[in-house]
């Protein structure tokens, strides 16, 4: 049966004649650089709270973003109208920042667009390969059972599942045109347990890149055992006494950190507004020579994984920071014109609404060579943060991120839980503290956003220790 909401296919090579003209005019009118982003999208949300689907969310769109580049200037307008006027609309408008008027100046310099590179191809099953709506709630309201089933003093049950599916076209003046279909799919459990006195909230979350079937292959018995584990130690765990100590890091989201509090501060957008600290320390040591960070978009099935990044450039791996010294940021075509750092596959946007920035794909510290068990055993006393919650992070890299489930150590043995404990510090002084990494790389699903919007990522990393950090709590 077909996904539910299924919309017309994507962009193919007969919009050749249109943007051609398009950005001839552009370049006609005195541009150095003008960019096209098409895009159609087709989202379905479904939220099961206890036994019951309480919201099936629907949307469709479609649309373009038009960017015109003069010198280190540019203009960007998007618009929901496709047609020859609308795009010529927009186009104007965006030169019109700029202080330019489209002419019937020949556009020297622009031959055309080159060959179309078809990312697309293979993939256009993928939309009416994934679950029905039919499927879908009937998996999540499995999801809510095997909670009700594994779980104890279970107040509040929820089961999520969003499916993503965008078809874009990318056409520049420098000659690109590339074409690409996407397809994210991402799962949530989440609970809230109470007795007495006693509370304790808890999530996961699991998602995917272009695997229609992931959804019909999820094991919702054990994600629910794990969730409910968690949530039923956590419940009567006592509160975390707050002061300066140690502590290690679990693999797998625990990774949110480094992405937050260091991984933007590498992005050149953080470079042109002159609020990372690293701007001018490529080449020197900014982290312990046990950390070795890594971007890229090439892992198979992985959230921040692309086969094209949203100015129409294939994905690279790009080593950030290599044995603690910084190597290189990531970079896109705003960032490339204006600091010199050249592109990385990093242009990233949410929707066609959004012009496109440097952006993170799947970023995670590397592997070392010692066992968890290890690190651990290096600790007299301090913390282990098994699952990490939300948080907050200041322009520079300063941060607070909360404790979801977390353990104390003492004489390097995991000894009592402990709530209520919250991970504060900067990142130029944390980063010189990650002094042991872990052989036990994971990778984990989330969402980031930022001036370009919301987008797919994914975060990670082995269990790491970190010498000291500012642990708050009671």
């Amino acid at each position: 049966m077909p996904a539910v909401g299924a919309i017309a296919d994507g962009f193919d090579h007969t919009w050749r004649p249109r943007l051609d003209s398009l950005l001839a005019a552009g370049r006609g009118a005195g541009a150095d650089l003008v960019e096209i982003f098409l895009e159609r999208t087709d989202h379905i949300g479904v939220l099961a709270e206890q036994d019951t689907i309480t919201s099936v969310s629907p949307a469709f769109g479609m649309g373009a973003g038009i960017r015109v580049f003069c010198g280190e200037r540019d203009g960007f307008v998007s618009t929901n109208d496709l047609s020859d006027r609308g795009l010529l609309q927009a186009l104007e408008q965006a030169l019109g920042m700029l202080g330019l008027t489209r002419t019937s100046t020949p556009a020297l310099g622009f031959e055309g667009l080159g060959a179309l590179a078809d990312f697309a191809g293979a993939k256009a099953h993928w939309l009416n390969g994934c679950p029905s709506l039919t499927e879908a709630t009937l998996k999540l309201l499995e999801g809510t059972a095997r909670l009700a089933h594994h779980g104890r003093h279970l107040q509040a049950r929820r089961a999520s599942y969003a499916r993503d599916w965008q078809s874009v076209l990318v056409a520049a003046s420098d000659g690109t045109f590339a074409q690409d279909i996407r397809l994210h799919q991402s799962l949530g459990l989440n609970v809230l347990a109470a007795d007495g006195e006693h509370r304790a909230g808890l999530g996961r979350r699991y998602g995917t890149s272009g695997r229609p079937d992931d959804l019909r292959q999820w094991d919702a018995d054990a994600s629910a055992q794990d969730v409910c584990a968690s949530v039923g130690t956590m419940l009567y765990a006592d509160y975390v006494e707050a002061g300066q100590m140690p502590a290690v890091l679990a693999n797998r989201f625990g990774g949110v950190i480094f992405h937050e509090a260091c991984g933007h501060l590498l992005e050149t957008t953080q470079v042109e507004r002159g609020t990372t600290p690293f701007a001018d320390k490529v080449g020197e040591r900014i982290a312990h020579e046990a950390v070795t960070a890594i971007d890229e978009g090439l892992t198979d099935g992985a959230f921040g994984s692309l086969s094209m990044d949203d100015e129409g450039m294939e994905p690279q791996r790009t080593v950030l920071i290599e044995n603690g010294v910084l190597k290189r940021f990531l970079s896109d075509r705003a960032g490339q014109r204006r600091t010199g750092h050249e592109r990385t596959g990093s242009g990233r946007r949410q929707s066609h609404a959004f012009a496109a920035a440097s952006r993170m794909r799947n970023t995670f510290i590397a592997a070392g060579p010692h066992t968890p068990d290890a690190l651990i055993a290096s600790v007299d006393k301090g913390l282990y943060c098994k699952s990490m919650g939300g948080g907050s992070v200041g322009p520079t890299g300063q941060f607070n991120f909360a404790v979801e489930e977390g353990y104390l150590i003492e004489n390097g043995q995991l000894t009592k839980p402990v709530k209520g404990a919250t991970l504060i510090g900067e990142a130029k002084e944390v980063m010189p503290r990650i002094s042991m990494c872990a052989n036990d790389l994971e990778l984990a699903a989330g969402f980031c956003g930022s001036v370009s919007g919301s987008i797919f990522v994914t975060v990670g990393q082995p269990h790491i220790k970190v010498d000291s950090i500012t642990v708050g709590g009671r």
